[in-house]
This record gives C-alpha cells, sequence and structure tokens, in this order.
C-alpha cells in the first residue's frame, strides 16, 4: 500500500491524470459506412516440414516391430448337441419325466429348465429347427399336464 492506498488504487489513479493531462487528438467518430471490425489478417500456416510436434509420437513408433499377421482362424462347422437330435414327442415325454404327482409349480420349473437349454434363441442357427420341434412339444406335453390338473 502506498500512501494508504493499494496498488491497483494508486495506477488506477495515475492512469486518470494522465488522461486528463494529455487529451486524445481526435474524438471524433469513424466516418459513417466505415466498420473497423471487418478487416482481418490470414496467415499461411501451412508447412512443408513435418510438424515438430509429431516428432516424439514419429521417434517412439520408429522402435516398434512391423505387427506380425494374424492367422486367420479355421472354423469348423459347428457341433449339434447330442440332445437336440431328439425330437420326437416320446423322446421328449421321457427327458421331462412328467408324472400324476407334479403340481403347476413342478411343471413351471420343468418348462423353464428345458427352456434352458433347448429354446431356439439359445442355439446356433444351424440347430434352431430341432430346437423349435423339442419345445413345442415340451409346451404341448407340459400344457396337457397343467389342463389334467385343472380337472
Amino acid at each position: 500500500m502506498l500512501f494508504g492506498q493499494s496498488v491497483f488504487q494508486s495506477v488506477v489513479e495515475r492512469l486518470e491524470r494522465e488522461a486528463e493531462e494529455n487529451p486524445p487528438e481526435d474524438d471524433a467518430p469513424p466516418p459513417a459506412g466505415i466498420n473497423l471490425f471487418s478487416s482481418s489478417i490470414v496467415f499461411d500456416t501451412t508447412t512443408r516440414e513435418p510438424s515438430s510436434a509429431n516428432l516424439p509420437l514419429e521417434s517412439y513408433l520408429g522402435f516398434l516391430e512391423e505387427p506380425e499377421a494374424a492367422p486367420e482362424p479355421t472354423l469348423e462347422p459347428p457341433v449339434m448337441p447330442p440332445h437336440l437330435v431328439r425330437t420326437s414327442l416320446a423322446d421328449v415325454s421321457d427327458e421331462l419325466a412328467i408324472t400324476d404327482l407334479d403340481t403347476l409349480e413342478s411343471l413351471g420349473e420343468k418348462r423353464r429348465s428345458f427352456a434352458r437349454t433347448n429354446h431356439p434363441d439359445t442355439v446356433s442357427p444351424e440347430f434352431r429347427e430341432n430346437a423349435t420341434l423339442r419345445m413345442t412339444a415340451a409346451n404341448l406335453l407340459i400344457d396337457q399336464a397343467i389342463r389334467f390338473i385343472g380337472k
């Protein structure tokens, strides 16, 4: 602080005094039709040399070895799971093992359990036809058992 003022206040006062002592020579507004902000300067920033900002990256990449070509994967055809081969109604019935003692809850659990391994959305596209046949048979058998319980 200078004489009870902050440095900022003293600078502001000095600038005000200088402005009063030396008034601007031309206070006239610019002529009409001239826009002082319309002019612009364009610099050519293109260079023929590589950017120095890329030199560290190029230096780093120079130490890397060329990547080896990855071997082409051998695509073996998918193998159908053994349970999807059994599509007859008798095969699915044996697998579900529905008895007279089954309840609605146990039949629902059998349906969910069977669908986990046989639903067409969970198998390869090549085997969806067999999975659809198995699910259709299972749903038919379980629905019949539910109707039998309802009587």
